[in-house]
């Protein structure tokens, strides 16, 4: 009987850790880095080739990305997606010149 708990309490404690592995490697690869372009538009926001648009974290990558309102852009960064809305962390970018 002792044998049986023990090995039910193992068979548990291994489901409990690798789901928290496999959360974790989710939520690693749900924060990969992408390249967008697309245009910054007035209301401070990415907006891509389809349509899509992406809020622009407020750091100093993402200040200096919105001082060209209007303009083409090509951005490097991290995309967060909360409640519907897509968040990009900027790491780089630059302005297309057409």
């Amino acid at each position: 009987m002792k044998r049986t708990i023990c090995l039910v309490v193992c068979a548990l404690f291994m489901v409990v850790m690798m789901s928290g592995v496999a959360l974790a490697a989710e939520k690693k690869a749900a924060e990969q880095e992408v390249i967008i372009a697309g245009t910054i538009n007035d209301a401070n926001q990415l907006v891509d080739k389809e349509g899509q648009i992406f809020d622009v974290a407020y750091d100093k990558q993402g200040k200096e990305l919105l001082t060209h309102a209007g303009e083409k852009v090509q951005v490097k960064g991290t995309v967060v997606e909360s409640e519907g809305q897509k968040l990009i962390k900027v790491s780089a970018y630059e302005v297309i010149k057409e």
